[in-house]
């Protein structure tokens, strides 16, 4: 037994995933050969740069850990002591139980209920699998509550393509502007034009020696409704494809550097439902009435660059 619990693998052909019991990450990705994430421990642990993890009831800071709704204030535990926030909520610590497996799929489910500034409960499945060439992840949640909840998703994949560094990688996002922040990285303001900025990955660019962590924001979809972002490695002659379907709105991008190691190793490219900070500024949150469903749905494919 690992300090993640069990680890589970699912596989088509000569592609393969590995989730971990605690908080159903994402530990492993290989495609056709080539580890597509940048594994950090032998075990699946993420908590020093949140390698792989589910980010729920909220992703990114809510700062000071206070918020408000619907006229009543909340305080969370702080647990980013560095920047004084709530970070990523809990569900990435919590012991998932498998509901369904089999060679290609697993689905696993956490209860998860009211905790200290968070008096609302949701009943969580979370779904890998393979499927028509693709990797997909399916996240469902139900408001089990009798209160109408706030809630927003992360993922927080690290992707290294067998690079060494993400210098060389190349990165692709149809996102028109990025949302500004200040030294806690807390957003300041309405989203900003990436015109002109070391932002702007429209067209796509080399990351080089850009230090990132940007939201991303104003997607452009293609004709079926998806956000098309694409990283390739160069060195390694991967190139990787991810696909995301509503309500992922913005895409956050760390490129590793404030790490206690394994530095720019990977680059973290991460689909988020609302922007950071959004239990106070509101920006992307969904509010679930009981009974209602909240689902994420996102795509990973990969091929020669």
């Amino acid at each position: 037994m690992t300090r993640t619990g069990e680890l589970f693998e699912i596989s088509s052909g000569n592609r393969s995933a590995v989730i971990t019991e605690q908080g159903a990450g994402l530990f492993r990705l290989r495609w056709e050969g080539t580890e597509l994430l940048n594994a950090v421990t032998d075990d699946g642990f993420g908590g020093y740069g949140c390698h792989g993890q589910i980010l729920l009831p909220w992703p990114g800071r809510v700062a000071k850990g206070e918020y408000e709704h619907e006229g009543e204030k909340y305080l969370l535990p702080i647990d980013d002591h560095t920047h004084g926030a709530a970070i990523h909520g809990w569900a990435r610590w919590a012991t998932w139980q498998v509901k369904e497996r089999a060679a290609d799929r697993l689905v696993m489910s956490y209860r998860m209920l009211a905790v200290q500034g968070y008096p609302f409960s949701f009943e969580l499945e979370q779904h890998y699998r393979w499927h028509r060439g693709l990797f997909e992840v399916l996240l469902e949640g139900t408001n089990i509550g009798e209160r109408t909840a706030p809630i927003g998703y992360g993922a927080h994949p690290y992707f290294s393509l067998g690079a060494k560094t993400v210098d060389e990688m190349e990165l692709v996002v149809p996102a028109r502007s990025y949302v500004p922040v200040d030294s806690k990285l807390n957003p300041t303001g309405p989203p900003l034009p990436v015109e002109g900025t070391e932002f702007d990955f429209r067209q796509g660019r080399r990351i080089g020696s850009s230090r990132l962590d940007v939201t991303l924001a104003d997607v452009q979809r293609d004709d079926q409704g998806r956000v098309d972002v694409r990283l390739s490695a160069p060195s390694t002659g991967v190139a990787l494809k991810l696909g995301y379907d509503r309500p992922v709105d913005y895409v956050q991008v760390f490129s590793g550097d404030t790490l206690p190691f394994a530095r720019r190793e990977g680059l973290a490219v991460e689909p988020y439902t609302c922007i950071p900070n959004a239990f106070n500024n509101k920006v992307g949150l969904s509010l679930v009435e009981p009974g209602a469903r909240f689902t994420v749905r996102w795509t990973v494919s990969a091929g020669d660059a």
